[in-house]
């Protein structure tokens, strides 16, 4: 690994330990409150592509299965570090997504991607 995508990689875990993890822990404490299981899970990056269907890491995601759902793929929101543009990809499995520079990236960003996810998913439940 080169210099300049170890110094973004090593940049992206420090922007997710202390801006993107403590929202995504704050979320998913909501959500078990109101009775749906929640998870965090991470990838790590490696310049190999790993045969797993995210893109080359690193990454963290926040995946939800709602009160009553069934097994099988379930919502999720990812924040993904782009090596190559140097950005955090933030995608949905709804298929919306935001790009932030590692640097502009803060707690009000990460808190609005999330609870904009978080609504149109309330929203789209059925009651």
């Amino acid at each position: 690994m080169d210099t300049d995508t170890d110094l973004f990689v090593q940049a992206f875990w420090v922007k997710c330990h202390e801006i993107i993890r403590p929202e995504i822990d704050s979320a998913i404490g909501d959500l078990r409150s109101a009775g749906h299981d929640a998870g965090v899970s991470s990838q790590e990056y490696s310049s190999v592509p790993d045969r797993l269907p995210a893109e080359v890491g690193p990454s963290l995601t926040l995946a939800i299965r709602p009160k009553g759902a069934s097994d099988g793929v379930h919502p999720a929101i990812q924040f993904h570090g782009d090596v190559a543009r140097k950005t955090v990809a933030v995608s949905t499995s709804a298929g919306k997504s935001s790009s932030y520079d590692l640097a502009a990236l803060g707690t009000p960003e990460v808190k609005t991607e999330i609870d904009d996810w978080l609504a149109k998913l309330i929203t789209a439940s059925p009651a």
